[in-house]
């Protein structure tokens, strides 16, 4: 991550920009800075406008509303580079005429090209693959390919649409570190759209969340994880559970080491003064512990890989709640008693900024 502390000079900027076909609004009056040497990820559900937001800074799009600028007040968008989903490389082109296409079209010497594309070949780990073809590549080596293509024009901003959508699970995390160890290497600014929260997470300064055409929400990774700004973007960061205040009264609150901890100490004390009011926290927030005479019982045991997802039920006030909890600990049956612990609360009026 870049250090907080650090200035920051703005690269690029996007005011209140639109598009609509026809009479569907793919993106609707988003504003969002982008900064030097920056990693930013664009999240979000299918068809929230995070493609035609990749293409309109692409210049491949021209927007109905709004504009985009860069740092020094041009509106040109030739600088910046758009690596497709399906990468879109020459099949009759070697590895090494894939990457130097671009250079040939802009009229680069020989000899400049050679170097250009032995250099960004060994950087990428594509020395032994110059004369192949792109059939004969795996996924990952084509997609390391056709991002060498893109930075061989040496482009002030790189856009990625689903980098990772042709790499199975094994690769995603991998190429995610390999992609941000690059950016950083280059020093060049990134947005990247992807559907894979995990590995936006791990390479992101920043991630955006779009829903329905709109940023709602944008910021460092670990705030907007931690202080989603509405519940759906809270759900769809991952599980979460939704339940009454007066519900605290069945669970103990033992404030975690998330960011702004105060402020889930002060929604606390303000949940048990309003008890008819709706709250929130994450799945890997709630503790449970076998107990006897705990409040809970265990209805439901997944493992889900790394965690174990467990379903307990709470009766309270003639109703009964359920929770999901996550962890890391295996063996609680289900009927077995418990109490639970919640490290972190949000509510629903929760608008960070």
């Amino acid at each position: 991550m870049q250090d907080s502390e650090a200035p920051r000079r703005r690269m690029c900027s996007m005011k209140n920009l639109s598009k609509r076909y026809g009479t569907t609004t793919a993106v609707c009056d988003v504003t969002l800075d982008l900064h030097h040497n920056e990693l930013v990820s664009i999240i979000g559900p299918s068809g929230a406008g995070k493609t035609t937001l990749l293409r309109l800074m692409a210049g491949l799009e021209r927007p109905d509303g709004g504009s985009i600028e860069f740092g020094d007040g041009s509106k040109q968008r030739e600088p910046a580079v758009l690596v497709f989903q399906d990468f879109l490389l020459f099949p009759t082109m070697s590895v090494a005429r894939n990457i130097g296409f671009g250079l040939r079209a802009r009229g680069w010497k020989r000899r400049d090209i050679r170097e250009r594309v032995d250099e960004l070949m060994a950087r990428f780990g594509l020395t032994d693959k110059a004369d192949s073809y792109p059939a004969l590549l795996s996924a990952g080596q084509q997609q390391r390919v056709a991002i060498a293509r893109a930075l061989a024009v040496r482009p002030r901003l790189l856009l990625l649409d689903e980098p990772f959508g042709h790499l199975d699970k094994n690769l995603k995390m991998e190429t995610a570190r390999y992609l941000r160890r690059m950016q950083q290497e280059f020093g060049i600014t990134t947005v990247a759209v992807t559907h894979d929260l995990e590995e936006a997470f791990a390479m992101s300064d920043r991630v955006g969340i779009m829903m329905d055409g709109r940023l709602i929400q944008s910021g460092a990774v670990s705030e907007v994880y931690s202080r989603p700004a509405t519940f759906e973007i809270a759900r769809f960061l991952g599980p979460v559970n939704r339940f009454p205040a007066s519900l605290l009264e069945c669970v103990r609150w033992m404030p975690g080491k998330a960011p702004r901890v105060t402020a889930g100490d002060d929604m606390h004390r303000e949940a048990l003064r309003r008890p008819d009011c709706r709250l929130y926290c994450r799945a890997e927030s709630v503790a449970i512990v076998p107990d006897q005479d705990g409040p809970a019982t265990v209805a439901e045991v997944v493992f889900a890989g790394i965690m174990v997802m467990y379903r307990v039920r709470i009766p309270h006030n003639g109703v009964d709640h359920e929770l999901t909890a996550l962890s890391l600990e295996d063996g609680i049956k289900p009927g077995t008693r418990v109490s639970l612990t919640i490290s972190q609360l949000f509510s629903e009026e929760t608008n960070p900024k």
